[in-house]
C-alpha cells in the first residue's frame, strides 16, 4: 500500500471513529433519563419556573442565558452554578448572570421529592426549555443523564465564550470548536429575542467609536441609556417584544437594528444573512431552536461515573 493510500485509509478510520465518539455521545443521555427515579421531575421544575416568571420576567432570558453559559465552559456540568472566589460566577464576563436563586429553589423541590437523584446540570437543561415555553415559545424533548462537575474556574470564562465584539467568522470559529455548525450558531443566537445586554457590551459601538452602521436613532436612544460604559442599567435586546419568544431579534437585525456587533454581524456578513432570513418565520425558529438547544446541551456532558449529584447546586458535595 502506497504512502497515499495510507494517508487516505488513515483520514476515513479518523472520520469513522470521530463520527462514533459523536454516536456514543448522543446515546449517553436520553429522553425520560428520570422515568423510573423521578418520574415527576419535569413537572415539578416547569411549576417552578412558571412560579418564579410570573414574579419576574427577566427570570427566563437570565436561564436561558445560564444554560448558554455553562455548556460553553467544561460542557454542560452546571459548573457554572457554583459559588465561591475563583469560580465562574466571579468572572466579569458572568458578573450579571441572573437566575442562580431560581435554579436553587428548583433543586430544594426536587430534592425534596427525590433526594440525591437529579443533577443541577439536568434541572438547568429543563429550566431552560421552559424558559422558551413560559414565554411562548414551543416545548423539545430534553435528553439527559448528565452528572455535576466538582471544577469551576474563572479563568476559563474568557477562554470559551465569544465577546459581543465578536463578527460573524469569529462566532462561527468559537462555536465550531464546540460541534455546533454556523446555522446552529445563528439559531441559538435567537434566544436574544427574550435577552438583555449591559453598556460595556456595546463598547465598540457607541464608545470607543461610533459604529457608523448604526442607525441615528437607535445610536442616539442608546447613548442616552448609556452616558458611561460602566453603566449598569440593562439594555432589552429586542425592544419590541421583550417577552415574547418569536422571530422579532432576527426582523430586528435585518432591519439594520441589532444591539451588538455579535448580532448585527449575523446579518452583515452573507454567510449567515442566509439563516436569519430561513428563521424570519416563526414555526422555523421556534422548530430549529429546540433542535439547537439539544445539540448545544450535549457539548462534553459527565455521565456516570464521571461527576457527582450535587445535593446543593453551589456547592459540592
Amino acid at each position: 500500500m502506497g504512502r497515499a493510500q495510507r494517508a487516505s485509509l488513515l483520514a476515513l478510520l479518523v472520520v469513522a471513529l470521530a463520527f462514533t465518539l459523536s454516536e456514543v455521545a448522543d446515546a449517553q443521555l436520553t429522553y425520560r433519563y428520570y422515568k423510573q427515579s423521578c418520574p415527576n421531575v419535569e413537572k415539578i421544575i416547569f411549576k417552578e419556573v412558571k412560579k418564579a416568571f410570573s414574579k419576574d420576567k427577566t427570570i427566563a432570558p437570565g436561564i436561558l442565558r445560564l444554560i448558554f453559559h455553562d455548556c460553553f465552559v467544561r460542557g454542560c456540568d452546571g459548573s457554572v452554578l457554583l459559588a465561591g472566589p475563583g469560580t465562574e460566577r466571579t468572572s466579569l464576563t458572568n458578573i450579571n448572570l441572573h437566575g442562580f436563586e431560581v435554579i436553587d429553589q428548583i433543586k430544594a423541590a426536587v430534592e425534596k421529592e427525590c433526594p440525591n437523584t437529579v443533577s443541577c446540570a439536568d434541572i438547568l437543561a429543563y429550566a431552560s426549555r421552559d424558559t422558551v415555553i413560559v414565554t411562548g415559545g414551543k416545548s423539545w424533548k430534553v435528553p439527559a443523564g448528565r452528572r455535576d462537575g466538582t471544577v469551576s474556574l474563572a479563568v476559563e470564562v474568557d477562554q470559551n465564550l465569544p465577546p459581543s465584539t465578536f463578527h460573524a467568522q469569529d462566532l462561527i470559529s468559537t462555536f465550531a470548536q464546540k460541534g455546533l455548525t454556523p446555522e446552529q450558531m445563528v439559531i441559538l443566537s435567537g434566544s436574544h429575542t427574550i435577552g438583555v445586554t449591559h453598556c460595556v457590551h456595546l463598547r465598540d459601538r457607541i464608545f470607543t467609536v461610533i459604529d457608523p452602521t448604526m442607525p441615528k436613532d437607535l445610536l442616539k436612544a442608546t447613548q442616552k441609556v448609556c452616558p458611561t460604559i460602566g453603566t449598569q442599567t440593562p439594555l432589552v435586546i429586542d425592544r419590541h417584544s421583550v417577552h415574547k419568544f418569536d422571530t422579532q431579534y432576527f426582523k430586528n437585525i435585518a432591519d439594520g437594528k441589532g444591539l451588538m456587533t455579535s448580532d448585527q454581524t449575523l446579518y452583515n456578513e452573507p454567510f449567515t444573512r442566509r439563516y436569519v432570513l430561513k428563521n424570519l418565520k416563526q414555526s422555523t425558529f421556534t422548530h430549529r431552536f429546540g433542535k439547537a438547544m439539544i445539540a448545544m446541551t450535549n457539548i462534553e456532558p459527565k455521565v456516570f461515573p464521571d461527576g457527582e449529584i450535587r445535593k446543593r447546586c453551589q456547592f459540592v458535595n
